[in-house]
């Protein structure tokens, strides 16, 4: 497959008087043209900060990409004025942020939204462009778009709001949609409704997909590969049938385990103990050794590098793993699949 995004050694810090906080630190993933990757971990983890990472919105002053690159076919985005960065965001690079309500303008309609966005990237007609925006809400399933163009946000339910920032995301046609938890606020059936959706729109125009979430169900029905994110740093990477049939890290395992099986017989659930530290008071050695069951001395004070397993096909941040045959440590080239 060919290669869309690639994030290498990506460091996101946060800066005060006193202290320095590593929101994400050394970060390394790729995504493929037409592919759909979900990242995955806690609250807390560093996902959300990643995304906002590539698109340059850290929010400032105290916070800063100091060190890494992130290139969108073979352009280090990194390297670009913010001018030429508003042409990318919003045109090859698009977001779906969390809450749809406060996500869009509550002053302006939905209509003169989705307008002003394809007639800045796209130089269309007023017209021309309000004609795309119709025909965008009725490609989300929007009924009586003519009409609803014309209302404002606080007149949709949750997930026609969700629906709206779809269409907003793809009027330009994007070479990557950033999703984060794009159905965290909505009830049972619309989530449903907006990952066939969100399906349906990747397979139509080959967009890449990078899903943010902590629902593993999402990752199961949309993705094909995940990254699972832990204190900052990326603990296994692998495609989703191998995740969900043999989850290597101690963390990926938790999550696994703790997500309720509708088939079995009620009982406990099985959570992770304790909580995700925060970026300013991480532990020395492994960050998740003082919440793993499987951890040894070394774990305390060592930290442990990505290692490859299964001839490079996926990647783990384990002790567990450094000497079983075949693993190794992940080179720049550890994403490649075979």
């Amino acid at each position: 497959m060919e290669e869309l995004l690639r994030v290498e050694n990506l460091k996101t810090y946060f800066f005060d008087k006193k202290k320095t906080i590593k929101a994400v630190d050394g970060v390394d993933f790729k995504i493929n043209k037409g592919e759909t990757v979900a990242l995955v971990g806690e609250s807390g983890c560093g996902k959300s900060m990643t995304s906002l990472s590539v698109m340059q919105l850290v929010p400032g002053p105290y916070g800063k990409i100091v060190e890494g690159e992130i290139t969108l076919e073979g352009k280090n985005l990194l390297r670009l004025s913010e001018n030429e960065m508003c042409k990318v965001r919003g045109n090859e690079i698009s977001m779906i942020f969390q809450e749809p309500m406060t996500s869009l303008n509550p002053v302006l309609t939905i209509g003169e939204q989705i307008i002003e966005v394809i007639t800045y990237h796209k130089r269309l007609s007023r017209k021309k462009a309000t004609q795309q925006a119709i025909e965008l809400l009725k490609l989300v399933g929007i009924p009586r778009a003519e009409s609803i163009i014309s209302d404002y946000p606080h007149r949709l339910s949750g997930g026609m709001r969700q629906r709206v920032m779809i269409a907003m995301a793809m009027s330009c046609d994007p070479k990557l949609l950033i999703a984060d938890e794009p159905t965290t606020a909505l009830d049972v059936t619309i989530q449903a409704q907006i990952l066939d959706l969100m399906k349906d729109l990747s397979k139509k125009v080959n967009t890449s997909i990078l899903l943010i979430t902590h629902d593993l169900g999402v990752v199961s029905e949309l993705a094909e590969r995940v990254i699972v994110m832990y204190a900052g740093q990326i603990v296994e990477q692998a495609s989703v049938d191998d995740l969900f049939e043999e989850p290597l890290h101690p963390y990926t395992q938790g999550l696994v385990e703790s997500v309720p099986d509708i088939d079995a017989e009620i009982g406990r659930l099985n959570p992770i103990k304790g909580n995700v530290p925060t970026p300013d008071q991480m532990p020395n050695g492994c960050r998740f050794a003082p919440r793993c069951s499987k951890a040894f001395d070394r774990c305390f004070s060592e930290e442990p590098q990505l290692l490859e397993k299964k001839y490079g096909t996926r990647t783990v941040r384990c002790f567990l793993y450094e000497d079983e045959k075949g693993a190794g440590h992940a080179g720049k080239d550890q994403y490649s699949h075979r």
